[in-house]
């Protein structure tokens, strides 16, 4: 009896000893690096194209909406080089919901436009933008720059992140959405007395 009790005992503490060692090797290894948020999940080297880099960082998911409806959003995918100042969803937000329902009602017109106001040709680094007064744009109006100090600001707008590598150019991230000169934006109720006047004239 004792020596069925010795064994069974001794069959106990292997079985547990076993499965101690192989439930402490579950959790190790590459499943820490997936769920810690380690930068080992961002592309390393910009080896993702300017459009698939935006959709990565999840910032900048109103600018895609944008790109999307004006027709535009391959652009980012083709082989540049671009310079992207890319406006966060957080300066989406802050634009007047009567000028950004006017921007899309015109998504190949003024839409259009805007977008390719945050675009220029070639790469520019931040370093390149400060170098300079006005950076060209795709959609044809210059770009003013102004430095001072640790702040870089794009037609007025802020540039919060430089310098975000793509395969296909470089991307800024700007606190603001930028307005080309020749597109003009009426204010709702100037709008609205125009097309009235219009209409009964």
């Amino acid at each position: 009896m004792r020596t069925n009790c010795a064994l069974f005992i001794t069959v106990l503490a292997i079985g547990a000893a076993v499965l101690i060692c192989g439930c402490t090797g579950l959790p190790g290894g590459d499943g820490q690096n997936r769920t810690n948020g380690t930068p080992s999940e961002t592309p390393v080297g910009g080896s993702l194209t300017a459009d698939e880099v935006l959709a990565r960082d999840g910032n900048f998911s109103a600018f895609l909406h944008a790109l999307d409806a004006a027709g535009l959003k391959g652009t980012l995918a083709g082989p540049g080089p671009y310079t992207v100042f890319a406006p966060t969803d957080e300066a989406f937000s802050r634009v007047p919901e009567t000028m950004m329902d006017e921007l899309f009602d015109d998504p190949k017109g003024n839409l259009a436009e805007t977008l390719l106001y945050h675009m220029a040709p070639g790469r520019y680094t931040s370093a390149e933008i400060t170098a300079n007064d006005t950076v060209p744009s795709i959609q044809g109006n210059p770009i003013g720059v102004a430095a001072g100090g640790e702040s870089v600001t794009v037609d007025g707008a802020r540039v919060i992140r430089a310098d975000i590598p793509a395969a296909n150019g470089v991307i800024h991230a700007i606190d603001a959405v930028m307005i080309p000169p020749d597109v003009t934006l009426s204010p709702t109720n100037e709008t609205a007395e125009n097309v009235t006047a219009n209409a009964t004239g």
